[in-house]
């Protein structure tokens, strides 16, 4: 009888999805096919022997030159857990103590290198725009908004997108953001490029041909009239002036006096020069409470409070005063009234209506006009400011909305 020979087992081939042995009696085989089992063993044997006891693969071309530094990294010694797999894994508690050890590397000329912060962690940089994109307008925005959000001047904005933006800002309406500073205009006519340049105070030419923002003409000279209604980024290109912020002067005339007031002078609704003696001691809300729900604050970029309210919601004057302001205003507020109460004045912007008149005395807490969506405003709202002479101030210092 015959005996059947296993390979050993190595610790760590042991496979768990093996079947189990089976311990059965093995059936009478003839002498013939017992010599030839004999000598299959024994070639499997002689098999194995040569691959356990052959040389290792010779050296290579290049051995690593012992003189040369070699770089060692040293992490912290974790033992890992077991996972209910079975397959090696580390626990919380190891993970972070790995990611907060620093990275030591070690040569072997005693050189130590440490690193304080292990980041595992890739971090895409940051590319800037090399092409002019488009935005949407929604509830509560307002070009100085949207320019300090993407980095711009609100010039650069204004001058890139349909002049009726600057006066009327509209939820929904579609606006081209320049990848940088400067004019985004659509080609027309016969126009040359070296007009553009100069009609939007660009000293060169090749500024416009030669910029990144502009591939489609990089092939064409000053004197070349590019494709009518292709769209060019002029950079650091100038347009027109916009007047962003109205002229506001007070001067004081005297203790007896008080002072003289002008606001937006030129504009429809300016009353010129006003005399006013003061305002009275106590401030109300501009609305009454329960009408109206703040959607922007105070900011550098904004300088009052909008409180968004419905169309015809009554605007009251926040502190007694005189009329400097009612009518239309060119810097964005649309029909508006202004206030004087000493040396502060109130700005109610976007009004649907005004209630009085050039010069009239208000009492705090008087109808004053409506609330509205006029200038440049993105719904109905009421643009509420407060200010000591010509600088704006935080409204919410005073009033708690």
């Amino acid at each position: 009888m015959s005996q059947i020979v296993e390979p050993p087992v190595q610790p760590g081939d042991s496979n768990p999805f093996d079947p189990a042995p089976v311990d059965h009696q093995p059936p009478r085989r003839s002498n013939t096919v017992s010599f030839l089992s004999l000598l299959i063993a024994a070639g499997l044997t002689a098999a194995t022997a040569f691959l356990l006891f052959a040389p290792s693969d010779p050296a290579p071309d290049n051995p690593v030159n012992p003189d040369q530094p070699v770089m060692q990294l040293t992490l912290p010694n974790l033992e890992p857990t077991l996972a209910p797999v079975g397959l090696p894994t580390l626990n919380a508690e190891q993970r972070q103590a790995l990611l907060e050890s620093p990275l030591q590397m070690v040569s072997n000329t005693g050189v130590q290198i440490e690193r304080d912060v292990y980041n595992p962690f890739t971090q895409a940089e940051q590319r800037p725009r090399d092409e002019t994109i488009q935005y949407t307008v929604v509830q509560g925005d307002s070009i100085n908004l949207i320019a300090a959000r993407f980095g711009l001047k609100p010039e650069t904005i204004a001058w890139s997108n349909p002049r009726r933006m600057i006066e009327s800002l509209q939820p929904g309406d579609v606006m081209n953001i320049p990848p940088a500073d400067g004019v985004y205009v659509q080609a027309v006519g016969s126009t040359v490029l070296a007009d553009y340049a100069r009609r939007y105070q660009i000293a060169d030419p090749y500024i416009i041909i030669d910029s990144e923002y502009n591939p489609a003409i990089a092939n064409l000279t000053p004197d070349s009239i590019p494709p009518s209604g292709t769209w060019l980024f002029l950079p650091g290109g100038i347009a027109e002036s916009i007047n962003w912020n109205p002229v506001v002067e007070v001067e004081e005339s005297g203790p007896r006096r008080g002072y003289v007031t002008t606001f937006a002078v030129g504009d429809a609704g300016s009353c010129g020069q006003v005399q006013n003696t003061g305002g009275g001691a106590g401030w109300v809300l501009p609305l009454r409470p329960g009408s109206y729900t703040i959607t922007q604050g105070y900011s550098v970029y904004h300088q009052g409070i909008d409180l968004a309210a419905s169309v015809g919601t009554p605007v009251l004057a926040a502190n007694s005063g005189v009329v400097i302001f009612a009518g239309t205003n060119s810097s964005g507020y649309g029909l508006a009234v202004v206030l004087a109460h000493g040396p502060y004045l109130t700005v109610y912007g976007h009004l649907s209506q005004w209630n009085v008149n050039c010069g009239d005395q208000v009492g705090a807490g008087q109808i004053i006009g409506l609330v509205g969506s006029t200038g440049r405003s993105s719904g109905p709202h009421l643009h509420f400011e407060i200010r000591r002479g010509y600088e704006p101030t935080n409204p919410a210092a005073t009033f708690n909305f």
